[in-house]
């Protein structure tokens, strides 16, 4: 896993500016942030990475163009404190949009599987100026090889059509096309099949 390290609390602004690069053009982060994007998006993410960085959750390249959350089997769940911990962040990012931004949160939450105990991709984004480099694939691969060697499955939620391929390139399946009230569709993906390498192609 020499091409992926663990994030530490001073990379955390650079990273939030990562994430928030690669969703810029989401189509979820865009109908739940459709003005100013970018800034709301940094504050967003600043705040998620500050508390998931001591937990050792987050994963970069040397370089710091990937930034990915990757929580351990079991550990998926934000717990309640967390939430009231970051409350008045929410609020200042999703503004307006936060009845939205809150009910695809709890639906996600609430159709997140239980079970088999699984690894969890839950943001992996590659800044915009660093695309088409393989940089993201390595470091997916580098947490792939995790769990491959604790032989569970793997879990994330797609918000872009255009990223299934990267992700089944990786040894991921469409599980889901999941489809909500309101706001664009996302898709859940498993990961079940251990030892498998992904193509060479770049993302």
């Amino acid at each position: 896993m020499t091409d992926i390290v663990r994030a530490a609390a001073s990379d955390v602004p650079a990273l939030a500016a990562v994430l928030a690069s690669a969703y810029a053009e989401d189509p979820v982060w865009s109908w739940l942030m459709p003005h100013d994007r970018d800034r709301r998006l940094r504050l967003l993410f600043t705040a998620h990475l500050a508390q998931q960085v001591p937990a050792g959750r987050v994963w970069t390249d040397p370089d710091r163009t990937v930034a990915a959350v990757w929580a351990e089997p079991g550990q998926w769940k934000l717990p309640a404190s967390y939430l009231l911990r970051n409350a008045g962040t929410l609020l200042r990012a999703a503004r307006a949009q936060l009845p939205r931004t809150a009910m695809r949160l709890l639906a996600l939450e609430h159709r997140h599987p239980a079970d088999p105990a699984h690894w969890y991709v839950e943001y992996i984004g590659t800044h915009a100026d660093a695309r088409g480099t393989g940089r993201g694939s390595r470091v997916l691969g580098g947490l792939l090889e995790r769990a491959d060697a604790d032989g569970r499955p793997v879990f994330l939620e797609s918000s872009n059509r255009r990223n299934l391929t990267f992700y089944e390139r990786h040894g991921f399946a469409v599980h889901e096309e999941m489809t909500f009230r309101s706001g664009p569709p996302m898709w859940s993906m498993w990961r079940r099949e251990t030892g498998r390498r992904p193509s060479t192609s770049p993302e």
